[in-house]
């Protein structure tokens, strides 16, 4: 069985469905018997449902949206961080 270390560290790929099929299955397996990787599991799994459903609900206002896309097109050519 893999070690609570690996399954937590690949608990965001495994939610997102990125790993490759065996190793997909040994995450869940382990899940389904590991009661201190199950809560952490759980809790990741509910905050990503979380924005989902906010992200199709919210969005930003056009002007704000402009902005923030200017921004990132500067940072992109200048090669500098957002301030």
């Amino acid at each position: 069985m893999m070690r609570c270390e690996h399954v937590l560290a690949r608990l965001w790929e495994y939610l997102d469905g990125e790993l490759p099929s065996a190793e997909d299955t040994a995450v869940r397996k382990h899940l389904e018997v590991c009661g201190e990787c199950y809560p952490k599991y759980n809790f990741q799994r509910a905050y990503l449902e979380y924005a989902r459903r906010i992200r199709e609900k919210e969005h930003a206002p056009p002007e704000l949206r402009r902005r923030l896309f200017q921004r990132l097109l500067v940072q992109d050519r200048d090669g500098d961080a957002l301030t």
